[in-house]
């Protein structure tokens, strides 16, 4: 039988604003920019190239009209595209804001402890690789904890293994050293996981 792979949809489109309207800002200048070089490419290679030839022809007047209702119609254009271009920018900017808003929101629930989260993006967004580092960072940080809460409620058994071998009289001096060294040992094994790890204060 079988089963149905579920797929993750993200509902919202305007996910983080401040970087999606600086996206969408961003190619809305590059298109101005765009239109505005590209008409005056037009207006001074046309006028180079084909104002002392048509200038006996058409008045000066003329041409200097047509060069202009060409560059107006361009802006026009650029208006009229307008919707279009800040739709085409959410979509874009949806599959990089999208995965930054989940990471940050599951980094947040990471540094209050939760390591058994996953980051679970769409096919078609961005930041895969960052995202699956974090994954494989939480994935090695729980099985570090795991082990090291291991060793410490090992660590927990012995010193209570010693704490019995000295109540009892007269104290088995021979059960109290193996405890000992089973103590040292779990302490070296502790600090050697921790070792790893550099801290501010390290």
């Amino acid at each position: 039988m079988s089963s149905k792979k579920s797929v993750f949809r993200r509902k919202r489109f305007l996910i983080k604003r401040g970087l999606q309207f600086r996206y969408i800002g961003m190619i809305f200048a590059l298109a101005v920019l765009a239109s505005i070089v590209t008409g005056y490419t037009v207006f001074a290679t046309g006028w180079t190239l084909l104002g002392a030839k048509l200038a006996s022809v058409y008045p000066q007047g003329r041409l200097i009209y047509v060069f202009k209702a060409a560059n107006i119609a361009l802006i026009k254009n650029l208006l009229l595209i307008s919707p279009l271009i800040f739709i085409l920018g959410v979509l874009f900017s949806h599959k990089i804001a999208g995965p930054v808003y989940r990471i940050e929101k599951s980094l947040y629930e990471i540094s209050k402890g939760n390591l058994a989260l996953k980051i679970k993006l769409r096919s078609g967004d961005e930041l895969w690789d960052m995202a699956n580092i974090i994954n494989d960072m939480t994935e090695a940080l729980s099985k570090t904890i795991t082990l090291d809460k291991e060793l410490a409620s090992q660590l927990t058994k012995d010193l209570d293994e010693i704490k019995k071998a000295i109540s009892i009289q007269p104290v088995d001096t021979s059960r109290v050293q193996t405890a000992l060294a089973d103590l040292e040992t779990k302490i070296s094994e502790l600090n050697s996981s921790l070792s790893k790890w550099s801290t501010s204060t390290s």
